[in-house]
């Protein structure tokens, strides 16, 4: 009996250490720098540093990042603050405009022109915002379209969001207990004559990957020139790459000692890829990082 008891406890010593170690998350990563390479996707083993760590002014609780294909520059939210920072590609600051009426925000992406889709974790809501160039304070009362809510209150929820422009549809991930992507059409219309239903739909080809690959997501971002989605965990410091069937093609490891990291990403929240394929990535409470082919990397 004492054998067994031994036995049992000497097992879950040996999980325990296996899951602090994120050992089913390295396995993985080393299994996709040996797998084949989508050549219409990024090959993130290229992939290297240039910026690490660099602190966002005085910022605190940096979560989700956009990438503004019009003006070159990155956005994130501050979900304590409802507060949106613009800043530039090398982590400079340049705008802040205050947003009143909800102070959990977790996630932001740009449509278009000045349109932007930020989530509302508490309330598993989507909110469409139309953020000019002098804009510098904005009222959730002035969303354009309020989103949707369908998870209970909590702080597991909506975790980010990106807006693929191909299919014009909003991909959102929910963080965990259950984690999950889902596709939401309908909720962007420009022209307010042409209202169109919302329509949401669980993205079943990701379920088998999230299960046993990520143990939670903080982000998602969609690259248009591949098509690929993205999909970033905190919990197993990963970035991932998927195609439209949900097959990983690749991985980024945020783990001090690969891809030129002198230190771990504490904890990633917000990733955006450039039109260059330049990843960018934030990690509360405020440090920015980016990531190049290493024929472009450059460190700082």
């Amino acid at each position: 009996m004492l054998k067994v008891v031994f036995g049992f406890a000497v097992m879950a010593t040996i999980a325990s250490t296996l899951y602090a170690m994120k050992a089913e998350a390295l396995a993985w990563h080393v299994w996709h720098q040996f797998t084949h390479h989508d050549h219409h996707g990024l090959d993130l083993s290229d992939y290297e540093v240039a910026i690490e760590g660099k602190p966002l002014a005085n910022y605190k609780n940096a979560s989700g990042l956009a990438f503004n294909h019009e003006t070159g520059t990155l956005f994130t939210v501050l979900n304590d603050k409802g507060l949106i920072v613009e800043f530039s590609l090398d982590g400079e600051p340049i705008r802040e405009i205050q947003l009143h009426g909800t102070d959990d925000l977790e996630g932001i992406s740009h449509l278009e022109k000045d349109y932007y889709v930020v989530a509302d974790e508490r309330e598993s809501k989507l909110w469409l915002l139309q953020i000019k160039p002098e804009t510098r304070d904005i009222s959730i009362k002035d969303a354009r379209l309020l989103g949707f809510g369908m998870n209970e209150r909590g702080n597991k929820n909506f975790e980010g969001v990106t807006y693929d422009s191909v299919h014009h549809r909003l991909i959102v991930v929910k963080e965990r207990d259950p984690k999950y992507v889902m596709s939401v059409t309908g909720l962007y219309e420009p022209d307010e004559s042409k209202q169109s239903q919302i329509q949401v739909q669980h993205m079943r080809q990701f379920d088998s990957a999230l299960k046993w690959a990520l143990r939670d997501l903080s982000s998602v971002t969609y690259h248009e020139k591949s098509g690929h989605f993205f999909l970033l965990s905190d919990e197993s410091k990963l970035l991932k790459q998927f195609n439209e069937e949900g097959q990983t093609l690749g991985s980024l490891a945020l783990w001090k000692g690969f891809h030129g990291l002198h230190n771990s990403v504490p904890q990633a929240e917000g990733v955006s890829i450039d039109d260059e394929g330049n990843i960018y990535i934030v990690s509360e409470p405020n440090l920015f990082y980016v990531f190049k082919p290493k024929s472009h990397a450059s460190h700082s």
